[in-house]
């Protein structure tokens, strides 16, 4: 199966080289570029640092931030936070409503969360933790800038009719996408394609843009994802 997979391009690779193993040609078509914002960090003290994305650890941490305790999204993002020296890390495995439930149980009520987020950020993530006993600030540490045009291999493969699937990560990501389409006028064989998306919310921008293949993720983790690959 040939794949387009939008991605910011590091992530991109990373899926293309898993694609492979699996049988399939990924095709790499980075909708958005992770660009670091040099906001300043609020004050602490905290008693949670909560991130919903990989992206978010562009930041510059030093060794007061890093012996705060870690919520992180779902696995991969706990990886990169060890791997940016945060010691106590835990996985939610799963959404922002995870996350938050994870907070719940983990934290006393009342603690502040930093919550490490892009600028094109879900507002319900502080609305869950707030719910969930927690005191959440924002901290807007990058942006996913929107690409200017397809590579040329996407577009020369979408114009080809080769594309067999989509793979859609974020919202962002999709609406992105689907801009860059239509300034493209390849929207006819992007269409025909499978639109896989990783969550409902990724699949919106779609819906609304009138696509009918639309898959969504069983789960918001790419093993879920790859498996809704072979779903009709």
């Amino acid at each position: 199966m040939r794949i387009l997979v939008f991605r910011p391009k590091a992530a991109a690779e990373r899926t293309a080289a898993r694609l492979s193993l699996l049988g399939h040609q990924a095709v790499l078509a980075p909708a958005t570029r992770i660009v670091p914002l040099d906001t300043p960090r609020p004050e602490g003290p905290f008693a949670a640092i909560v991130v919903g994305s990989a992206n978010s650890f562009v930041i510059a941490a030093d060794d007061a931030i890093r012996a705060v305790p870690v919520i992180a999204v779902g696995e991969r993002t706990a990886e990169v936070a060890r791997a940016r020296g945060f010691t106590d890390v835990e996985s939610a495995d799963g959404d922002r409503v995870a996350m938050a439930a994870l907070a719940r149980r983990r934290f006393p009520a009342g603690g502040r969360a930093l919550v490490l987020q892009g600028r094109d950020h879900k507002a319900d993530t502080t609305a869950l933790l707030a719910d969930a006993g927690m005191t959440p600030v924002s901290w807007i540490v990058y942006a996913a800038a929107a690409v200017e045009a397809l590579p040329d291999e996407a577009t020369e493969a979408l114009r080809m009719e080769q594309i067999d699937a989509v793979l859609h990560y974020s919202r962002r990501s999709a609406e992105v996408a689907l801009a860059l389409v239509d300034g493209a006028h390849l929207g006819r064989p992007f269409f025909a394609a499978r639109q896989v998306c990783l969550s409902p919310d990724v699949a919106e921008p779609l819906r609304r843009a009138g696509a009918q293949r639309i898959v969504v993720a069983a789960a918001p983790r790419e093993e879920a994802l790859f498996a809704a690959l072979n779903e009709a």
